[in-house]
């Protein structure tokens, strides 16, 4: 016999999962061949702790379930065997794409105005998105870093982006401010 994951929780853990599926934050994250399973599941943690509508895995589709904190039990995540199947996809929904990546090209990303439905790409620790997809005229983003290391972890980065996110929406009375109780 098979079991739903709430058959077995009590009315007032019910009531929480309900109220946490009751609303979201109009934003998703996409990563592109992560080969660090740990990152994968530790952004899709703060995706899930920020309330974003979804989350996609291209290319590489394992993620470590323990730095994901339970996340992926209540987090929609979408698998995309390629990029290109990804980018068909987004065509066909009202997300804006957002590239997340150093480039020469690349807009700071305490300069950049959000587009409503913003979707950010962050792609591979080495060698970060193809030029299959920064050659095609979606705005590209970047952190502004001031050390010697060249890059940020992508964990860190895909968070950073996410809550300045959340905080430039605040700023403009676009964010759900509802904070869900802390107990599933």
């Amino acid at each position: 016999m098979k079991y739903n994951k709430l058959d077995f929780a009590t009315e007032e853990r019910k009531e929480k999962i309900h109220e946490y599926k009751s609303w979201n934050h109009n934003f998703a994250v996409a990563v592109y061949n992560i080969s660090k399973e740990y990152n994968i599941g530790s952004l899709l943690r703060t995706a899930h702790c920020a309330k974003a509508k979804e989350f996609f895995l291209i290319g590489e589709n394992s993620y470590n379930t323990y730095a994901s904190g339970s996340s992926h039990k209540w987090t929609t995540i979408n698998y995309f065997k390629d990029l290109s199947g990804f980018i068909d996809f987004i065509k066909t929904t009202s997300y804006n794409l957002i590239l997340i990546e150093q480039s020469k090209d690349s807009i700071p990303l305490f300069e950049y105005s959000f587009p409503e439905n913003p979707l950010f790409l962050l792609g591979a620790e080495k060698g970060g998105l193809p030029k299959e997809i920064t050659d095609k005229n979606y705005p590209i983003v970047e952190i502004p870093q001031y050390g010697l290391v060249k890059s940020l972890n992508l964990s860190c980065s895909g968070s950073i982006v996410i809550y300045h996110y959340l905080y430039w929406c605040f700023q403009r009375k676009k964010v759900n401010l509802r904070v869900q109780s802390r107990k599933l």
